[in-house]
C-alpha cells in the first residue's frame, strides 16, 4: 500500500506539469524491456522519476504597452511659417527651432551670419529672426 502511495505522488507531479492521463499511461507502459519486468514497483518508479517532463518555464512577463503617441502641436519657435511637430516631453519648439534658437544667441555674440553647412533653411530663417529680435531689430 505504501508503494502505491509513493507511485501516486510521483504520478501526480506529471499531471501537475500538464501531462494528460493518456500520455502518462503511454509513458509508463510503452517500450517495456524485452527481458521483462522483475519488479512492477521498481519499473514504474524508475519511469516516473527519470521520464518526468521538465516543468514548463515560467511565463515571460508581458511586453509593456507602447508609449502613447503624443498629439502634434504647433511649434512656438517661429512666427514665420507655422509648422507642427510631435513633442517627446514638454518642449514647445521642434528640434530645428531649438537648434536655431541656440545658434541665434551665438550669432548675436559674434555679430555674424555664418551658418554651418548642415543647417536647414528653416533653422537659418529662425536663427536670423531670433538674432535680430535679440539685437532689437525688426525681423
Amino acid at each position: 500500500m505504501g508503494e502505491a502511495r509513493a507511485l501516486a505522488g510521483k504520478a501526480a507531479k506529471w499531471l501537475e506539469r500538464g501531462v494528460t492521463e493518456s500520455d502518462l499511461r503511454h509513458a509508463l507502459l510503452a517500450e517495456r524491456p524485452k527481458e521483462g519486468v522483475h519488479s512492477a514497483f521498481g519499473f514504474l518508479g524508475h519511469r516516473l522519476t527519470h521520464k518526468c517532463p521538465v516543468p514548463p518555464a515560467p511565463a515571460a512577463p508581458p511586453e509593456p504597452p507602447p508609449p502613447p503617441v503624443r498629439a502634434l502641436i504647433v511649434c512656438a519657435g517661429t512666427d514665420a511659417e507655422e509648422h507642427l511637430f510631435r513633442p517627446l516631453g514638454d518642449e514647445t519648439e521642434c528640434a530645428e527651432c531649438r537648434r536655431a534658437t541656440a545658434y541665434a544667441s551665438w550669432m548675436v555674440d559674434t555679430d555674424t551670419y555664418d551658418f554651418p553647412p548642415d543647417m536647414t533653411w528653416r533653422q537659418r530663417f529662425v536663427a536670423v529672426a531670433k538674432a535680430d529680435a535679440l539685437r532689437g531689430r525688426t525681423a
